[in-house]
């Protein structure tokens, strides 16, 4: 009976040996590898989901840094209009002093050739990453800027991008392959400005782009010769362009205010993926230490156990010989 009863012990411990020394070592995998969920086979449901959130996340991952560049890129050519607007401003000034008697009209306008050229350096330097959406080189001209907004995974699982767009075509500055198209170097029509239109064309542009080739017209600048009324149609033109720079900076200013919102948005996905993943996948390291102490004690005492019962068959076997 006491045989039977110490093979009984020792069955019961090395079951007991073997589920602990499992338990103990699945515990030690996931301890060591922080993840509760590591292959398909732990669980295939959790594990879809999780690959698929991470390759949701990779996506919202590119498109932040697409937007990081395209805020950089909207950022340089808002600052860019906001000091060409104070520099257009200095130069209405200056027309302005330009028409009380006795003043020098040549020393204005070595005022004025300086702010022009401060102006044109300003739209050449708006260049961020080799892009530069208000000065144009190309004979096709800047076209339409896009920038990424946002991504769709649709339930189908493909992923599509919408977009941001900038038409720099129509608000380039400076164009040097043909000057009519740009803001600061093509011409407008003081007369079609004025409240008692004749109805001839008096056109005026404000920069050459110093590539000689320039719009028909003339240019904004003074001599002592300069009648009073060139001297109006002159601070008539530079005025539309300043109200024209302002309706730029504020499409400029509302695109950089969407990229903000938008970026905010997809680090706080990006954020809420990454806790969906965790909650999913990765183990709870308390949780596993307390278990890991727990296995290993089962194991100590279940090694104990078969460890005293073979001593146990040991000495009644002594006894028959």
């Amino acid at each position: 009976m006491s045989d039977a009863i110490s093979v009984n012990y020792i069955q019961s411990a090395l079951q007991t040996l073997q589920t602990a020394t499992k338990n103990l070592n699945e515990t030690q995998e996931r301890t060591s590898s922080g993840l509760k969920i590591e292959s398909a086979s732990d669980n295939a449901s959790y594990w879809s989901m999780s690959n698929a959130m991470k390759s949701d996340n990779k996506v919202l991952s590119s498109v932040g840094d697409a937007l990081s560049l395209g805020s950089s890129k909207t950022d340089t050519a808002y600052q860019a209009v906001d000091s060409a607007i104070d520099i257009v401003n200095q130069i209405t000034s200056q027309l302005t002093t330009a028409k009380e008697a006795g003043t020098d009209k040549s020393t204005i306008n070595e005022t004025i050739a300086g702010l022009k050229q401060n102006l044109l350096s300003v739209i050449k330097g708006a260049s961020f990453s080799g892009d530069n959406w208000l000065y144009n080189t190309e004979d096709a001209g800047a076209g339409v800027k896009q920038v990424p907004n946002d991504f769709h995974r649709t339930v189908s699982g493909a992923v599509s991008l919408s977009y941001l767009t900038f038409d720099a075509g129509s608000n380039t500055l400076v164009d040097t392959a043909d000057p009519s198209r740009g803001l600061l170097t093509g011409n407008i029509d003081a007369d079609s400005l004025s409240s008692d239109s004749t109805g001839t064309a008096r056109n005026y542009y404000l920069l050459d782009p110093g590539t000689g080739t320039t719009d028909d017209g003339t240019q904004i600048a003074i001599s002592d010769d300069t009648t009073d009324d060139e001297l109006d149609d002159m601070i008539s033109v530079v005025g539309k362009i300043a109200d024209k720079l302002t309706t730029l900076g504020t499409t400029l200013g509302n695109i950089s205010n969407r990229i903000d919102s938008q970026s905010t948005f997809v680090s706080s996905l990006g954020s809420t993926l990454d806790d969906s993943v965790s909650s999913l996948v990765d183990a709870d390291m308390e949780e596993e230490s307390t278990k890991l102490t727990a296995y290993q004690t089962q194991q100590s005492l279940s090694t104990q156990i078969l460890s005293m019962a073979n001593s146990h068959l040991q000495s009644l076997a002594t006894l028959f010989q």
